[in-house]
């Protein structure tokens, strides 16, 4: 027998081995697990109202065709923030059950169903309406018992796609610009004209309000004369509460687009460094800024940027003009 034949027969007989192993294994495992059905299925792209409430609260938000986006029904011209909302149809779209438990509910207070703790009604595309409840937490934690409306079949699904949608609701999706603030945490406030600190003012070592010295050279800044603080804490609760209107043009994408709107690079720009104790020692420091521009064809509003994003939005313009008055007077 030549050199090459027995090399071929002792090759293929290698392969005959490893094929062998290879059926013996498959033969001797487990299939492996399915994944779990879905409790619904919608297409994402065909959901047009969701609303959300749970026991204490609600929320509800609609699709915009125009833009693309979805907003909140009960805050003009807001859209959900876009880092917050991301994902959030397609989860809705088609939760897992972990299983079926019954084909029926006859009792649905054994499951917290006769009171729900969060309901999701949505309205698709072509008008269907679909109704979704969620019960109490499964004796093991793991999941909520579900039912969907106008069917009788007792579900499980995973209790971390319930936590998403009571989040919702718990801390709406608003955009950055969207704000609220608490004046007590505030410890500096700088105010800019032509991209130039021209006002300043901080707290101190001891507590107290004092206008920054100029040009600001510390953060926060420094500064010697006192301040009146009560003018100082009556403009911080004014500015914590600010009168937004909604959003004028989303996204911009261009530092030029911002001109027309009075909100460019030489507008005024209001910038509030805020310190919040987490524990003894441990300070997280935060930044609350707007930019506030020219004001609308009906002098109702003004043109804002607000914690730096990429959006125009409306704010009341008596609140803006107020803002600005203090440091100009």
């Amino acid at each position: 027998m030549s050199l090459r034949l027995s090399l071929i027969l002792v090759i293929a007989a290698c392969w005959v081995g490893i094929g062998a192993t290879f059926a013996f294994d498959q033969l001797g495992r487990e299939p492996l697990t399915e994944q779990p059905p879905f409790f619904f299925t919608l297409s994402p792209d065909d959901l047009r109202n969701i609303a959300i409430s749970t026991r204490e609260d609600g929320t509800a938000f609609h699709f915009r065709e125009d833009d693309r986006r979805w907003y909140f029904d009960d805050l003009d011209d807001v859209p959900t923030a876009l880092y917050r909302w991301g994902g959030i149809t397609q989860l809705l779209g088609g939760p897992r059950t972990q299983r079926e438990l019954a084909g029926e509910i006859t009792d649905p207070a054994l499951y917290g169903l006769d009171d729900p703790s969060l309901t999701i009604n949505v309205v698709l595309r072509d008008g269907t309406q679909l109704t979704v409840e969620m019960g109490d937490l499964t004796p093991d934690g793991s999941g909520n018992y579900m039912r969907q409306g106008g069917y009788d079949e007792l579900y499980t699904v995973d209790s971390s796609w319930g936590e998403v949608m009571t989040r919702l609701v718990d801390e709406p999706p608003v955009p950055e610009w969207y704000f609220t603030m608490n004046p007590d945490e505030a410890t500096e406030i700088l105010y800019f004209e032509g991209n130039e600190v021209v006002r300043g003012f901080a707290i101190d070592d001891v507590g107290d309000w004092v206008v920054c010295d100029l040009p600001a050279t510390e953060a926060p800044c420094q500064g010697t004369m006192p301040a009146d603080a009560d003018a100082v804490n009556a403009w911080l609760a004014t500015f914590s509460a600010p009168d937004i209107a909604g959003a004028d043009s989303l996204n911009l994408p261009e530092l030029s687009d911002f001109e027309r709107y009075g909100t460019g690079r030489d507008a005024p720009y209001i910038h509030i460094r805020r310190e919040v104790e987490v524990r003894e020692r441990l300070t997280n420091v935060f930044r609350t800024s707007i930019i506030i521009g020219s004001a609308t064809d009906d002098g109702l509003h003004r043109y804002a940027v607000a914690n730096e994003t990429q959006d125009v939005i409306l704010v009341n313009r008596n609140w803006a003009d107020e803002v600005l008055e203090f440091f100009r007077n």
